[in-house]
């Protein structure tokens, strides 16, 4: 023992020579003085000498731009105190923590606080305190999105019922953080560790909660084998041999009970094995009293008695007081039946002292709970008298300000009127510009409409009469047989493209006086948009058969626009219209659509003639009295009113039309629509 006591004081001596000679005041320097407490802690020095180390980490800490440096400083001081087992100071550390992360909004370690607070409590029997912590933590990692951590918490909440002997509410925690586990990796550790947890619920639970969770007479032992087959493979990836250890226990409990005795004691021979290859000492003396107990149980007594005996002094060296216990009450019963009574009765002594420390302990546990509520009434009262001084020292700044106030409120009555005065001025003069506004743009468009008539009726004056006059001609030649069948041929083919074009333009004629009929309005809809564009390819098959054009449609089958159906189709129909009017034989027609983030734009290209400037300037214009007429490709007649319609329609959609030149030859003309609040399927 004063050669273990030598090596520590010499790692001590080193450890504060090393933090003395280090020069910076940095992050490194604060670690080093929290490793110097640290020692100091486990060598049960003085508080003041603690404290010099403790404040100088913590001034450090505070000096540091990274706020991290705080926050670490107050869970690494915790973390040295709850592993020595003094709770009390290392509450109150965490306390302190939790304080400065929750004003610094560090949800993360504020939920670890409280996570390590859950533990203290739990040990302390302070159960419902560690609800509390646990039900906080919760909140915290569910605002994060964080299922890891909050699995961790239903994990700490189970074992808190299971303390509790609420086995029903420690099974709903448990299944709960199960799939959360599970979403890290079916063989994550946390998949493992809850599956135990939930065997050892089926195997300790009373009849009414295994009623309630559905585990009814020996179903939950074989659920038990189950569970622990699926978590034994966890444990072995993870080389947890403690872990391991602890689920054969379970199955060999679960086989037992089944009556599987040679099963039973091959996991359990097993489990002592892991634990005998594993660094944890505390397992050992557990599963040393476990299977010691088995093999009394099956009278195999030597290796009980063996077992149990080291059970008993590994937990009396390691101070695990209820593994001491059952072990020596056990060896007290078998000496007892062997008839060896001053056996029996030595450790039935130490039973009995076991069992006085174990209610000492819960006495001091039941202590310290006291005296932290009894500190925690403490703290609040003294915040009440802060508290009231606060209050008083408002109620004098309230009246001290009071006559400001009144002075002010006469101020504002004065400014509001004058505020007032110079809104209903402002309303007045605004209203007044979106009256003269509303009667420009009327204007502009009956403007606009008068000009559109004036146009109509040029054409019905013009365009209208010669293809009547052309027809009566036609029928005197026929009725007075003064044509031949070459000629008769002739005539019939000029004026056959006469009054193709001639209906076409009474189509949009009547198009264009159903929009101004009384009660009409436009019907703005979602459309599919390829739809509408083969519909109207059908109707020019013959055109497009005779001029050998061929159409390539890159338009996406569930690409919508947001448009009158009607109005579009008809502007579409006039400009695929326009495009085989110029287009040559033999060559192609290109449609397509394109976007950006306000607006849909139809593309219509061709190869044909081409566009003249003029022309081009007036479908750009935003609105135009005249649109220039031109022959098409196979002297097709036109009167330049489709184009001038287009415009029209699209103005009540809230679209327009534009063109642009095609290269090397031909002409683009773009539709440009609203885009539809949906994503469309190209895009």
């Amino acid at each position: 023992m004063s050669t273990a006591f030598a090596q520590n004081k010499a790692k001590l001596d080193s450890l504060i020579k090393i933090s003395n000679e280090y020069p910076k005041q940095d992050s490194l320097k604060m670690r080093m003085l929290i490793r110097v407490y640290g020692e100091l802690v486990y060598n049960n020095r003085p508080v003041s000498e603690l404290k010099k180390y403790s404040d100088s980490a913590k001034a450090i800490a505070l000096l540091l731009p990274n706020r991290d440096n705080i926050r670490k400083f107050y869970f690494r001081l915790g973390v040295i105190h709850h592993g020595k087992g003094e709770f009390e100071e290392a509450l109150e550390i965490y306390k302190e923590g939790v304080e400065l992360v929750s004003k610094e909004g560090d949800k993360n370690l504020q939920a670890g606080f409280y996570m390590s607070m859950s533990d203290i409590y739990n040990k302390i029997t302070d159960y419902a305190s560690a609800i509390d912590v646990c039900e906080k933590a919760i909140r915290l990692f569910g605002e994060l999105n964080d299922q890891s951590g909050q699995a961790s918490i239903y994990n700490n909440l189970s074992g808190t019922y299971i303390q509790l002997k609420d086995y029903t509410t420690a099974y709903k925690y448990a299944t709960k953080a199960l799939p959360m586990f599970e979403a890290d990796g079916l063989q994550s550790r946390g998949v493992g560790s809850i599956k135990l947890v939930i065997a050892n619920i089926l195997l300790n639970a009373d009849e009414a909660s295994l009623h309630k969770i559905g585990a009814v007479g020996k179903s939950k032992y074989q659920r038990v084998i189950q569970l622990m087959k699926e978590a034994i493979p966890i444990a072995e990836l993870d080389k947890d041999l403690g872990l391991k250890s602890e689920m054969l226990i379970a199955m060999g409990v679960s086989f037992e009970k089944l009556n599987q005795l040679a099963d039973a004691q091959r996991a359990y021979e097993l489990a002592l094995a892991t634990a005998i290859e594993g660094p944890d000492l505390n397992i050992l003396a557990s599963t040393y009293g476990t299977v010691g107990k088995f093999f009394h149980r099956q009278q195999s007594n030597q290796k009980g008695v063996s077992y149990l005996h080291r059970a008993l002094a590994m937990s009396t060296q390691s101070g695990l007081l209820e593994v001491e216990r059952e072990a020596a009450e056990s060896l007290s019963n078998y000496y007892e039946r062997q008839k060896q009574m001053d056996s029996a009765f030595y450790y039935y002594k130490r039973f009995s002292n076991v069992e006085n420390q174990i209610f000492n302990k819960e006495k001091e546990n039941e202590f310290t709970r006291k005296k932290l509520k009894l500190d925690f009434s403490i703290k609040e009262k003294e915040y009440a008298v802060e508290q009231e001084k606060i209050n008083q020292q408002l109620a004098e700044k309230k009246l001290e300000i009071s006559f400001k106030n009144k002075l002010e409120w006469l101020m504002g009555i004065l400014t509001m009127v004058v505020i007032t005065a110079a809104w209903f001025f402002y309303k007045s003069k605004k209203k007044t510009q979106e009256l003269n506004a509303t009667i420009e743009a009327q204007r502009q468009s009956l403007s606009e409409l008068v000009q559109v008539k004036d146009k109509i009726f040029s054409i019905l004056t013009h365009d209208m009469r010669s293809p009547v006059n052309s027809l009566i001609s036609f029928v005197y030649l026929l009725e007075n047989d003064e044509i031949n069948k070459d000629q008769l041929a002739q005539y019939a083919k000029e004026l056959g493209n006469t009054l193709r074009a001639t209906s076409a333009l009474m189509e949009n004629l009547l198009n264009w006086a159903g929009t101004q009929l009384q009660g009409f309005d436009t019907n703005i809809e979602k459309i599919n948009l390829n739809a509408i564009v083969l519909e109207v390819l059908n109707s020019f098959s013959a055109t497009l058969k005779q001029k050998n054009i061929q159409i390539e449609n890159s338009i996406n089958e569930n690409d919508l626009v947001l448009a009158d159906k009607n109005l579009l189709e008809l502007v579409i129909r006039n400009l695929i219209s326009n495009a085989l009017k110029f287009s040559y034989v033999g060559k192609a027609i290109w449609l397509s659509m394109k976007q950006n983030e306000n607006e849909l734009t139809i593309c219509i290209a061709d190869e044909g003639m081409g566009m003249s400037a003029e022309a081009m300037e007036q479908i750009n214009q935003y609105f135009t009295n005249t649109m220039t007429s031109t022959y098409g490709t196979n002297k097709e007649k036109g009167t330049g009113l489709g184009l001038m319609l287009c415009k029209s329609f699209l103005s009540m959609m809230s679209g327009k039309l534009s063109a642009k030149n095609n290269q090397p030859q031909g002409s683009i003309l773009m539709i440009h629509l609203p885009k539809p609040l949906i994503n469309n399927a190209s895009q």
